[in-house]
């Protein structure tokens, strides 16, 4: 009965549209995990580090010995493990026992991979809103369509979640199995790997994952490689096995297909986040999906038509191996980072600022000198990180604060940065920037952003130096567009460096020593605001982050700030 619960649950799994923690469960799977332990390994591949990422997946006779499956599945019955960053994120513990590895059929699996193998490493735009740092994160947090809001509002929402999840899900492949919560995405020029152990129902009682949460962002070689070893032998494997199964035939030709230039020449679409545009038929992507996403990206390369053909080519090339891109071009840095609906007149306007920013000479700027590639830190959040490197920068700027505020700009140009105006449809991209070995390095503020006082302004410079400085890939390309689809932990690092660049403690106290009143109260915020040339909002959330004040403090004094 068990076994049989289990492959009714296929139906559910491919025809709901529900995330993952609220579908069904499988509870043979503790039983059956503890039975093929010591059931005889008949193949077993492994690949990869187990340091950074590796995966081990071996083949067994089915313990139910075919019972409720096809001849495919039941010849592809065994257990994997899948490591990241040192940890089994298929250890488990099962009725108080410990098992290393997930068991169950294993070629709707190998099916995911090979159908999913594109967008897996490519895409990285999230599904409906950008609301946390890693995907397995945001997934939860963007679960449920928000509150009051119309019925095919609700039903596009949950479409739009449950077709990314299932490109991006390891288990969008279980099909009855218990799977890990492993989701895997692109991540700028890296692939992120984040997982949460988000319970199943019907899952037996004390089931639990041994790794509950976490994330590794590494390189996409890291990632493509083991992962297509072991997928092609084991699909060789099956296909030797089984010769005449049409079913195996098909994804042997698949997974042969991955590495010619056909299925090559999508993924730069996929790295644009071009994908919102289309939609999924069952759990393949249909035809129609892939010309719609060529489309997009035609308009994209369209934009650059009569433009320099050296910048046009620096702006789109790519460095890609057989299996993966491993280094992103300027273009689709940027639009990635960009609402999925980007508008053919900001593509177009932006296409002109990187051909233009374009230089056949190597760009030495001061900004590769004083800054470093710095990758988010799973030790510290976003923000104390981002204060941090704004002291660091004022320390190597050997700066003297005699002014008594900040002039960003004079500090933008010094280091050889070129600032210039546009205005772009989307408002909520308060500004841009771009960077290379062949790009002079550009803040481009967007002239008809929501927020555009002249605080604001110098806000987005602060916030743009931090990505010039820090935020430049392993291939030292850099493009990013500052709004609501870039980059959560990115974003929130460059608002914290911000604030510390234009309000180091040193001028916060030289400030406050000149006040007749307390800091708590609203006019002295507006007068510090007004020394320090920034906002009132983000100074007293400064203050509150630097211990000038307390929670009900900040609390109370926005509550009663007048609008800016």
């Amino acid at each position: 009965m068990a076994r049989l619960s289990g492959r009714l649950g296929r139906g559910a799994a491919q025809t709901g549209r529900r995330m993952d923690c609220r579908r069904q469960g499988g509870p043979q799977d503790g039983p059956q995990g503890k039975k093929a332990e010591k059931v005889t390994v008949r193949w077993e591949r492994f690949a990869g580090n187990t340091d950074e990422f590796a995966l081990r997946l071996n083949f067994m006779s089915d313990p139910d010995e075919g019972a409720a499956a096809d001849p495919a599945e039941a010849a592809s019955w065994g257990s994997f493990q899948i490591w990241v960053d040192g940890q089994n994120l298929c250890a488990h513990v099962d009725q108080g026992e410990v098992l290393q590895s997930a068991h169950w059929y294993l070629l709707p699996l190998l099916e995911w991979i090979a159908q999913s193998w594109n967008p897996l490493l490519h895409e990285e735009v999230l599904p409906n809103r950008n609301m946390a740092d890693t995907a397995a994160a945001s997934l939860c947090e963007t679960r449920n369509a928000p509150a009051l809001v119309g019925e095919l509002e609700t039903v596009l929402w949950e479409d739009a979640q449950y077709r990314w999840w299932s490109r991006h899900s390891i288990r969008a492949a279980r099909e009855g199995g218990l799977f890990p919560n492993l989701i895997i995405r692109r991540f700028r020029d890296l692939v992120e790997l984040s997982w949460r152990d988000e319970p199943l129902a019907g899952v037996p009682t004390g089931f639990r994952y041994t790794v509950s949460d976490g994330s590794a962002l590494l390189n996409p070689k890291k990632v493509a490689e083991p992962l297509y070893e072991v997928l092609s032998a084991a699909v060789d494997y099956l296909h030797r096995t089984l010769p005449g199964s049409e079913r195996i035939a098909g994804l042997y030709r698949e997974v042969r297909d991955l590495t010619t230039s056909v299925s090559r020449a999508g993924r730069i679409e996929w790295l644009a986040g071009l994908s919102e545009v289309a939609h999924i038929a069952a759990d393949r992507m249909s035809e129609e999906r892939n010309r719609d996403i060529s489309a997009r990206w035609n308009e994209i390369v369209s934009a650059f038509d009569g433009l320099d053909e050296d910048a046009t080519r620096a702006s789109l090339e790519v460095d890609q191996s057989e299996l993966v891109v491993v280094g992103s071009c300027h273009a689709a840095l940027m639009f990635n980072s960009m609402s999925p609906t980007v508008s053919a007149n900001d593509v177009r306007t932006l296409a002109e600022v990187l051909v233009q920013q374009y230089t056949s000479e190597p760009v030495l700027a001061s900004t590769s000198a004083l800054g470093w590639p710095e990758s988010l830190s799973s030790a510290e959040k976003p923000w104390e990180q981002g204060y941090e490197l704004a002291e660091d920068i004022h320390s190597e700027l050997r700066s003297n604060f005699t002014t008594g505020w900040v002039d960003v700009e004079a500090v933008l140009r010094d280091l050889g940065v070129s600032i210039v105006y546009r205005k772009l449809e989307d408002r909520t991209v308060r500004a841009c920037c771009i960077a290379g070995a062949h790009h002079v390095p550009t803040v481009i503020q967007n002239e008809a952003a929501s927020a555009n006082t002249p605080n604001a302004r110098r806000f987005s410079m602060a916030h743009e130096l931090c990505h010039l400085l820090f935020d430049q890939s392993s291939g030292q390309k850099l493009a990013i567009a500052s709004g609501p689809w870039a980059p959560k932990g990115l974003e929130q690092r460059a608002n914290a460096f911000a604030a510390m660049f234009l309000m180091p403690p040193e001028l916060v106290e030289r400030s406050i020593a000149d006040l007749s009143d307390s800091v708590q109260d609203v006019n002295s915020i507006e007068a510090v605001a007004r020394q320090l040339k920034v906002s009132r909002k983000s100074l007293v959330d400064h203050l509150y982050n630097l211990t000038f004040m307390t929670e009900s403090d900040r609390d109370d004094l926005l509550k009663n700030l007048t609008p800016e």
